[in-house]
């Protein structure tokens, strides 16, 4: 082989084993960002810090799923559309075939509730649904819960999951677990979550996000 030729071929070959080399590292980092790298804790709070200022901004919402409560002796599966304006919301509960359930509105200073033509009226949704089904339910934190969010002012312990979103908040003497997120606009929110303590379990399927 002439000596001009073997220098070109040489080139030729050790660039060719660099671009393998660089291919073959990429396509490790590939497979390393598939397979899902574990993430130290401190890397978790550090995403959740930005994620819970992202959360706590989003102060107007809709949402729409189905909800299955199991409380002593009783059990039951409704259709739930949700309606968060700053502190005004308004929900509405709906049994099978459409069949229309409840209504609830309200803000931080008074709920009600119609119900079979019934309307009543309360200074705080846990004491309008205790007087009314005996149950305690902390309502009011829900609309944290359902985001994702911790109640503030509330002692609570958070386990992160590898994106630095919560899996579960133990809080109040409940606990919340998060079993699937999805894309909404630039936040990924809780589609399927449970919500219990030892009496009740609140099973809550999101179907749609509206922001």
């Amino acid at each position: 082989m002439p000596g001009k030729v073997r220098v070109i071929f040489s080139f030729f070959m050790q660039n060719l084993f660099r671009v393998l080399f660089l291919l073959l590292l990429t396509g490790c980092a590939s497979r390393s960002v598939d397979q899902g790298v574990q993430l130290s804790d401190e890397a978790r709070r550090q995403l959740w810090q930005g994620h819970e200022q992202q959360l706590a901004a989003l102060k107007t919402w809709q949402m729409s799923g189905r909800l299955n409560l199991k409380v002593p002796k009783q059990s039951g599966t409704l259709s739930v559309d949700w309606s968060q304006q700053e502190a005004q919301y308004q929900i509405y509960l709906d049994g099978p075939f459409g069949a229309a359930i409840a209504a609830i509105s309200g803000d931080q200073n008074q709920v009600s509730v119609t119900a079979s033509e019934d309307t009543m009226v309360g200074s705080s949704p846990e004491m309008l649904l205790y007087s009314m089904t005996g149950w305690q339910f902390p309502v009011s934190y829900l609309r944290r819960w359902i985001k994702g969010l911790p109640v503030q002012g509330v002692a609570s312990e958070l386990t992160l999951n590898n994106q630095g979103y919560p899996e579960k908040i133990e809080q109040a003497g409940w606990v919340i677990v998060y079993q699937q997120y999805k894309p909404s606009g630039s936040l990924l929110l809780p589609t399927r979550l449970t919500v219990s303590n030892k009496v009740v379990r609140l099973n809550l399927l999101i179907n749609q996000w509206s922001l």
